[in-house]
C-alpha cells in the first residue's frame, strides 16, 4: 500500500504559501483579526451546554456532530462516542471503542458511524452504543462516512472510495484515484443523490459514480497542481461538495470553486479561490469560507461575487452553515458568528468556550449545534 504523508495545517496555512526559505526561517502566520464591535440585530439563546467528551483536542479533526432520533452524537479523538439528548443536553449513553477516532459522526435511525486512524469503521446501535458491525478499510479515514439507500460510503486517505452494506458492513465495491504524496490532513465526505455518489479527491478531481456498482459516470478536474514545491501543488477537495438544484458546487485548496452540471459534469462557472473548510448553498447564492478566513457569497447561477466578508480574517473559521436568514461560522477562539445572508455583516456573536471550533456547526429544525476542540457541545436558537 502506498504510504501517504499527511500534513497538519490548521495554524500555518498561510505560511505554507510563502517562499520556501520564508517557510523554514520564520512563522508568517498572520494574527487573528480583532473582533469588530457591532450592534446586535438578533438575540441568540443558548438551550443547553454539555461537555460529553474531549473532542478533537489539539488535532485538526473535523469531528462533526450528528443529530438523529432526538439525539446528538459526538465523538472524541481518544475513542469516546457519546449520545446526548438534544432537548436537555443530558448524556444518554457513552462508550469507548478503544481506537483513535478521526472521522464522523454520521447517523440515521438505525446506526451511528465513526472512522478511525487505523482504518476501522464502526457501526453502533443508536439506542445504546453497542457495536453492530466493524469493517476495515485500506487506510486512515478522515472523511465523514455517508449513509444512503442501504449503503455506507467511505473515503480513505489513500484515495479509495468504498461502498459497504448498511446492515452488515460487507464490501459492495471499490473505486480509487491516485493521490499526491503531500495532502491536507482532512478530507471531504462523499455525497449521495439520485442513486449516484459525488466524491472529491486530494488530486483536485471531482467524480460522479453509480451508487450501485461504483461505475464512473464523469470526472471534472477542478484544479491542476502547479508550482515548484509540493506545498504549492496541494489542491485538495476538502470542503464537502454540495448538490443543489441539479448542480454540484465544490471548491479546492489553492484552486477554485466551481458550479458543475450534475448530469453531464460540465462546469457552468468557476472562480479562483482557496478553501478547505466548507460551502453552503441556498436558492440564490453559494457561500464559502476561504483559507484566509474570508467569507464569500457568489451568485449561484453566474458565479458573480455578491459580497466578501473580511472582518474575520485569520480567525481559522469553519465552513458556513445556513440558519434561517443568517449564515453561521465558528472560529479558532471558540466564537460563533451570525452573519446576514444579504451582505455578510455580523448580526450576532456568542462564545461557546475558550477552545476553538473546527467542525462546521450543524443546524437541524432551526437549532444550531456546535462542538469545540475540547469537547464542549452547545445548542442555540434565535
Amino acid at each position: 500500500m502506498k504510504k501517504i504523508t499527511s500534513l497538519l495545517l490548521f495554524t500555518c496555512l498561510f505560511s505554507l504559501l510563502c517562499a520556501c526559505s520564508a517557510f523554514f526561517d520564520k512563522d508568517n502566520t498572520p494574527p487573528p483579526a480583532p473582533l469588530i464591535q457591532f450592534t446586535p440585530e438578533t438575540t441568540v439563546h443558548p438551550l443547553w451546554t454539555a461537555h460529553p467528551n474531549k473532542g478533537s483536542g489539539e488535532k485538526y479533526l473535523k469531528l462533526l456532530p450528528a443529530v438523529s432520533n432526538q439525539t446528538v452524537y459526538t465523538a472524541s479523538h481518544n475513542g469516546l462516542v457519546t449520545a446526548t439528548d438534544n432537548g436537555t443536553g443530558k448524556t444518554r449513553w457513552q462508550i469507548s471503542i478503544g481506537r483513535e477516532i478521526t472521522a464522523g459522526v454520521a447517523a440515521d435511525h438505525s446506526l451511528v458511524l465513526i472512522g478511525t486512524h487505523n482504518g476501522d469503521l464502526f457501526a453502533l446501535d443508536p439506542a445504546n452504543g453497542n457495536i453492530l458491525w466493524k469493517a476495515h478499510a485500506s487506510s486512515e479515514i478522515f472523511a465523514c462516512p455517508t449513509i444512503g439507500q442501504n449503503l455506507v460510503v467511505i473515503k480513505t486517505i489513500d484515495g479509495q472510495l468504498s461502498a459497504l452494506g448498511k446492515t452488515d458492513g460487507q464490501l459492495h465495491w471499490h473505486y480509487q484515484q491516485m493521490e499526491p504524496t503531500l495532502i491536507l490532513r482532512s478530507a471531504s465526505s462523499p455525497q449521495i443523490s439520485q442513486h449516484n455518489v459525488i466524491a472529491g479527491f486530494a488530486n483536485g478531481n471531482l467524480v460522479k459514480l453509480t451508487l450501485q456498482g461504483g461505475n464512473l459516470i464523469w470526472q471534472n478536474t477542478l484544479a491542476s497542481a502547479t508550482g515548484s514545491f509540493a506545498i504549492q501543488r496541494m489542491i485538495d477537495i476538502d470542503a464537502d461538495p454540495i448538490i443543489f438544484d441539479n448542480q454540484v458546487y465544490a471548491a479546492t485548496y489553492q484552486g477554485r470553486i466551481a458550479a458543475i452540471d450534475f448530469n453531464s459534469g460540465d462546469s457552468r462557472w468557476t472562480k479562483d479561490i482557496s478553501s478547505y473548510t466548507g460551502l453552503s448553498v441556498d436558492s440564490h447564492q453559494v457561500y464559502v469560507s476561504d483559507a484566509q478566513s474570508h467569507i464569500w457569497a457568489f451568485d449561484r447561477n453566474t458565479g458573480h461575487i455578491n459580497w466578501d466578508q473580511a472582518e474575520l480574517a485569520a480567525r481559522n473559521i469553519t465552513g458556513p452553515v445556513i440558519m434561517g436568514n443568517y449564515l453561521v461560522v465558528g472560529d479558532g477562539e471558540g466564537y460563533l458568528h451570525w452573519l446576514s445572508r444579504n451582505d455578510g455583516h455580523v448580526v450576532a456573536r456568542i462564545r461557546v468556550a475558550h477552545s476553538g471550533i473546527v467542525a462546521t456547526p450543524v443546524v437541524i429544525n432551526r437549532v444550531l449545534y456546535a462542538v469545540t476542540q475540547d469537547g464542549h457541545l452547545s445548542a442555540y436558537v434565535y
